[in-house]
């Protein structure tokens, strides 16, 4: 009898250590698997984006080529993303316009810029895997544009063109608005 419990203590023990190796690689994915989380974030003097890691880093996004500014910082709920509009001169405005939406996470810049108009309208969304925005003219547009989009890979997953009332078209013909269009659209901007 305690020759089989001696036995059995032994190939419990060899089937401990040959699992061991297939144990050790998930726990270490499971590691590299975290996800940067942010604290927060402002916007410096030299027009920088300066973000705060859960873990107290310090991390500064600044701005690229012709831009001038960032404006409207924002953390996602899941505190995993950061963005902020991107703005730049406009040769027919008094003011600058946001034409790209810069989203910081898990290490990686992501720029946007959809169809190349200003975004003036955005927001995370899954608690910030995933980004909505809407794109219009300046003046005088006749439709929004919207992208949904995953901020890792920047795939396109959805969009969506939204007739609004203009002078050229003042009742134009209704569309239907997908879920995420009007979520971002009930927002308070």
């Amino acid at each position: 009898m305690a020759t089989n419990r001696a036995l059995s203590a032994v190939v419990y023990a060899v089937i401990a250590l040959l699992l061991l190796p297939a144990v050790a690689p998930a726990q270490t994915r499971a590691v590299d698997a975290r996800v940067e989380t942010y604290e927060s974030v402002a916007i410096d003097a030299e027009g920088s984006l300066v973000i705060v890691t859960s873990d107290h880093r310090t991390i500064v996004v600044r701005r690229e080529g012709e831009q001038t500014s960032f404006t409207n910082p924002t953390i996602s709920s899941g505190r995993t993303a950061v963005g902020a509009q991107a703005e730049f001169k406009n040769c027919c405005t008094s003011y600058d316009i946001p034409l790209a939406l810069v989203i910081y996470a898990n290490g990686k810049m992501h720029r946007f810029t959809g169809i190349g108009l200003p975004i003036f309208k955005w927001h995370f969304v899954d608690g910030g895997r995933r980004v909505a925005f809407g794109q219009e003219p300046v003046h005088f547009g006749c439709s929004i544009h919207y992208e949904l989009r995953d901020v890792q890979s920047e795939r396109l997953i959805d969009s969506a063109d939204v007739p609004e009332p203009c002078g050229l078209v003042p009742n134009p013909p209704a569309v239907s608005i997908p879920k995420w269009v009007a979520e971002l659209n009930a927002e308070k901007i």
